[in-house]
């Protein structure tokens, strides 16, 4: 758990990185563009703060982890407490991807379709092709969110154990 905890918190920094970048990309597009921060007020707003909270979960998470591997008490309860956090911002943060993914497919959908030379009558619909790859998208963002969520309940309930926090001074 505690070596899962660092390579996660890891791995949660440079979503942050991808989090800034794509703020970025997203305020230098053309106004004519989609821009699927605009899909429902407040939508930019809660992708910032989700990034945000990112950021320190990922920081607590390798603080957790480093600490934990050299058996400290404050790495269990690190890990502990940022578990039971994630139990519920891994719902919150993946129905809010899940949302902002399905309310995308539509739009997504007609900007590509502009941008695209015509197609000859008898080709295949590209815009089902997107579609369908979208929704695969948002099955594949909630088989990871409850994955995730497994493995932080895991991590919380066997951190809350006396014979695990034992093990730690």
């Amino acid at each position: 758990v505690c070596i899962f905890f660092i390579v996660l918190g890891a791995l949660g920094l440079l979503q942050t990185l991808q989090i800034i970048a794509g703020m970025v990309f997203i305020l230098s597009m053309d106004e004519k563009q989609f821009n699927p921060m605009k899909i429902f007020p407040g939508a930019m707003a809660l992708a910032i703060l989700v990034g945000f909270i990112n950021f320190v979960v990922s920081v607590c998470q390798i603080a957790g982890g480093v600490l934990g591997l050299k058996q400290k008490r404050l790495g269990a309860n690190l890990i502990r407490c940022v578990s039971g956090f994630m139990l519920i911002f891994k719902i919150l943060e993946t129905a809010y991807g899940c949302i902002v993914n399905y309310f995308s497919i539509g739009p997504t959908i007609e900007q590509t379709m502009k941008q695209m030379p015509a197609q000859p009558a008898n080709a295949p619909e590209f815009g089902l092709f997107i579609e369908i790859g979208m929704y695969i998208a948002i099955g594949i963002a909630i088989l990871m969110g409850l994955t995730m969520f497994f493995f932080y309940l895991f991590a919380f309930l066997s951190f809350s154990k006396k014979e695990t926090l034992s093990q730690f001074s």
